[in-house]
C-alpha cells in the first residue's frame, strides 16, 4: 500500500500580491553550505517580504550527516527565539523592486530525508513557481572539481546568457539535493532554469562546514546577473575569522602530534635503561 507524503503551503500574505516578471533564486543546505549562505545573505541584506512557507512530512529537525544525501535524521521541531516552536520549512520571500520591471523570489530551501520526499517537495515548489509565473529559476550550489563559477541549465539559450557573465559550462555530472531537483522538475513543467556552482574544497569531517569565500564569489556573480547590489564585505570578514580558526586548530593538532611523537620516543628509550 502506498503512503502519501503530505506537502502543503501556508501563505503569510493572504492577498497573494502579483509579482512583476519574477525570477526565483533557490538555495539550501548542501556541499559546504554555499547555496544556503548566499540565500541567507540575500534575506538579511535586502529585507524581502516573507510571503509563503512550505511544510512537509519529510522534513527532519536534525540530520545525522550531510542533509543533501538523505542521511538518517530525526523528526521534530525547531525552537526559535522566545522558545517558540516552529516546523522546518522552505521559505519564500518576495523582493519587490520598484525601479526595475522584475521582482525576485528568494527561496530558502530545506532538504528532505529521502528521495520520495525530495521529489514531492520540489514538485510543490515548482507548482508555486508556475502559479507565480516565474520567468527563470537560478539554483545555487557548489562543486569541488572546476575553478570559478560554472553552470548547467535547462536550455542552450540560458547557457549562452551565463557565458556573457564569464560563467562557463560545467563538466560535473551531478547536482545532488533540493536545489538541483527544483530546476530539473521545473524543466518538465516548462520553467527555464540555470544551476550555478561555486568552486569549493571538501571537508570530510563536516561536508556542510561553511565556505564563506565560495559563497562570496557566488553571491557577487548573482549580484552581477540581477543587479541586487548586496554588500559582501562581512562574508570576507567571516572567511578570515574561519581561516584563523582553522589555522589555530591545525597548529594545535601539530603540537599534539609532536608531543605524541616525543612521548613515543621516551617510551622506546625506556626499554634500553
Amino acid at each position: 500500500m502506498g503512503i502519501t507524503k503530505k506537502v502543503w503551503i501556508d501563505y503569510c500574505d493572504k492577498s497573494k500580491k502579483k509579482l512583476k516578471e519574477p525570477i526565483a533564486i533557490v538555495g539550501s543546505l548542501g556541499l559546504r553550505s554555499v547555496g544556503k549562505i548566499v540565500v541567507d545573505e540575500l534575506v538579511e541584506k535586502t529585507h524581502p517580504r516573507l510571503f509563503a512557507e512550505l511544510y512537509s512530512y519529510g522534513f527532519p529537525a536534525i540530520y545525522y550527516g550531510p542533509s543533501y544525501l538523505g542521511t538518517p535524521s530525526a523528526v521534530g521541531v525547531k525552537i526559535m527565539k522566545g522558545n517558540v516552536v516552529q516546523l522546518p520549512s522552505v521559505e519564500f520571500y518576495a523582493l519587490e523592486r520598484q525601479k526595475q520591471n522584475q521582482d525576485i523570489i528568494i527561496t530558502r530551501g530545506y532538504q528532505s530525508y529521502n528521495a520520495l520526499n525530495q521529489y514531492a517537495v520540489a514538485d510543490k515548489v515548482t507548482d508555486l513557481f508556475k502559479e507565480l509565473q516565474v520567468k527563470k529559476v537560478i539554483s545555487l550550489g557548489a562543486q569541488v572539481i572546476e575553478e570559478g563559477i560554472t553552470s548547467c541549465a535547462t536550455d542552450l539559450e540560458l547557457l549562452e546568457e551565463m557565458y556573457k557573465f564569464g560563467i562557463k559550462r560545467t563538466n560535473v555530472d551531478r547536482f545532488i539535493g533540493f536545489s538541483g531537483l527544483v530546476v530539473a522538475i521545473g524543466r518538465q513543467k516548462g520553467l527555464k532554469g540555470v544551476c550555478l556552482f561555486a568552486n569549493t574544497s571538501q571537508n570530510l569531517a563536516n561536508p556542510e562546514y561553511p565556505d564563506f569565500n565560495a559563497a562570496k564569489e557566488l553571491l557577487e556573480k548573482v549580484d552581477e546577473i540581477l543587479g541586487i547590489n548586496v554588500d559582501t564585505s562581512d562574508l570576507e570578514e567571516r572567511r578570515m575569522v574561519e581561516q584563523e580558526l582553522m589555522e589555530e586548530i591545525i597548529k594545535k593538532e601539530e603540537r599534539r602530534e609532536k608531543e605524541r611523537k616525543k612521548e613515543q620516543e621516551r617510551e622506546e628509550l625506556r626499554g634500553y635503561v
